[in-house]
């Protein structure tokens, strides 16, 4: 009876993430054109004088050795872009009447499935079935069954999520053959979950005092304090479960799907939080995020979003594993350096003379494709030449060590600067200089518990337990985020 109230209750209470699609579409409008030998921008423009149809793309991805002469009669957009745009690998969607253009990247990989109850081998309908951090999921239809198409050849973790039951993830890699089995996949009742499910069914959650004092720290720990968290918006925080472990250290989980707005990059999150520990300064946060597109209202804003990430990417922990991946860390702009305890003054100290980048730390390969291992010696400092740490950042964490030596990466982190990239500055006192009037390169910190741990491709730590970071990394935090599927132009 419990279970059968429970799949009742499910069906009503879960909540499907997918976009939205307008009823009418500027791409059905019909037009006469005739193209004679244009390129495929001088064919859009001609297109967009003759319609009402906006078009936004980036320029990078569009060639222009490509030479279009074809005669259209009273045809469609949506027919003319087809044929024009497929002769350059590119595709287009439409988003609040403007068309936005993308590059293809073929795939043939596909997940299909199905999801279903353990005990009663009954299907559950609009499950969330995603790829861990990446815009590719589906919900179940009324039979159970899902399909994810358009799979990147990479490494994943696909996540099922539904609300009452434990969330299940399961690996995948790069060579693992999804394209001839159908995925049966059986979800067990979360008896914790159902019991808070039902307190929360029957009254509207309400913070005590030290909770909401709590969800204030959280969010800020959370959502970090870059400008893009200023533009980001947790939606349920009534799902969140707070835990004072002590002094000032405290631990957070959920109830449900956490979702987040960022405006700031255009994405709405759901994210399956499974613990936010906050602990002597440093945090750790283990969880899936679902990316879904916020729907554009203009071209103008889609550009915004396109700057907007691509200065999330840069300089990232996503950008830097990709690096070391590639073995490309100078040229992307990165510099290590070793971390280590100063027991006389009680601090975290790097030389000034570092060991080369390879002997800091040591990517292999796995016997699985794009899965790798890396090997930390000790805790690291990783340095982004790319761009400077912002000033509210500087006034808040950097200050004079103990020793007059070293400066604070972090409020438990002290480091050597480098002024340029030939200089490093080791006290602002003897230039005479506040830290806040220096342009610093972004500084972040590995803290390794583990010396070995998995890394896949796209850049992700696919233990997140085995790490903690401080640092530039602390600041942007969760509104920072970026799908792993992410490519900069």
């Amino acid at each position: 009876m419990l279970r059968s109230f429970l799949v009742s209750f499910l069906f009503i209470a879960s909540y499907q993430l997918s976009a939205q699609n307008s009823n009418e579409s500027v791409l059905e409008e019909a037009i006469t054109v005739q193209f004679s030998g244009l390129s495929i921008p001088a064919t859009l423009r001609q297109i967009d004088k003759l319609s009402d149809v906006k078009f936004s793309y980036n320029s990078n991805i569009v060639p222009r050795d490509i030479k279009i002469t074809n005669a259209y009669f009273n045809t469609s957009i949506r027919t003319i872009l087809t044929e024009i745009l497929g002769e350059a690998n590119l595709y287009f969607r439409e988003v609040s009447g403007t068309v936005i253009i993308l590059k293809r990247v073929y795939s043939e990989r596909k997940i299909v499935g199905q999801v279903l109850d353990d005990v009663t081998k009954e299907p559950l309908q609009y499950v969330n079935v995603f790829i861990e951090r990446s815009t590719f999921g589906a919900a179940t239809d009324i039979n159970g069954d899902f399909q994810i198409e358009n799979i990147p050849d990479i490494g994943f973790n696909l996540v099922v999520s539904y609300v009452g039951y434990k969330t299940k993830v399961i690996p995948f890699n790069y060579r693992q053959d999804v394209e001839n089995s159908k995925y049966i996949i059986e979800m067990k009742i979360d008896p914790v979950v159902l019991e808070s499910i039902q307190v929360v069914g029957k009254a509207r959650k309400r913070f005590k005092r030290d909770e909401r004092k709590l969800l204030k720290r959280f969010t800020t720990e959370f959502l970090g304090r870059s400008e893009n968290a200023k533009n980001c918006v947790i939606e349920n925080p009534e799902v969140l479960n707070f835990e004072i472990l002590d002094d000032d250290n405290y631990r957070v989980t959920a109830d449900a799907i956490l979702y987040v707005q960022n405006r700031a990059l255009g994405y709405r999150i759901g994210y399956l939080l499974e613990e936010f520990r906050f602990e002597n300064g440093l945090k750790l946060n283990i969880g899936s995020a679902k990316f879904q597109e916020l729907e554009v209202k203009s071209r103008k804003r889609y550009t915004k979003w396109e700057i907007a990430r691509d200065k999330a990417y840069n300089g990232s922990v996503q950008h830097f594993l990709n690096a070391m991946i590639t073995n490309s860390l100078d040229k992307e702009g990165f510099e290590l350096n070793l971390v280590q305890y100063d027991s006389v003054t009680s601090e975290y100290t790097t030389p000034l003379n570092p060991p080369p980048a390879n002997e800091i730390l040591t990517l292999n390969k796995t016997d699985q494709e794009y899965l790798y291992t890396l090997h930390a010696n000790s805790d690291v400092e990783v340095t982004y030449k790319g761009e400077y740490e912002e000033s509210a950042y500087k006034k808040l964490y950097r200050s004079t060590s103990k020793s007059g030596n070293y400066k604070y990466t972090d409020k438990k982190v002290k480091t050597s600067i480098a002024l340029t990239e030939t200089q490093n500055l080791s006290s602002y006192q003897v230039f005479g200089v506040d830290v806040t009037d220096v342009d610093l390169f972004q500084k972040s910190i590995i803290f390794f518990l583990e010396d070995d741990t998995p890394v896949g491709f796209p850049g992700q730590f696919k233990n997140p337990r085995d790490m903690l970071f401080g640092g530039w990394w602390r600041w942007g935090a969760f509104s920072d985020w970026l799908p792993l599927n992410y490519k900069p132009d």
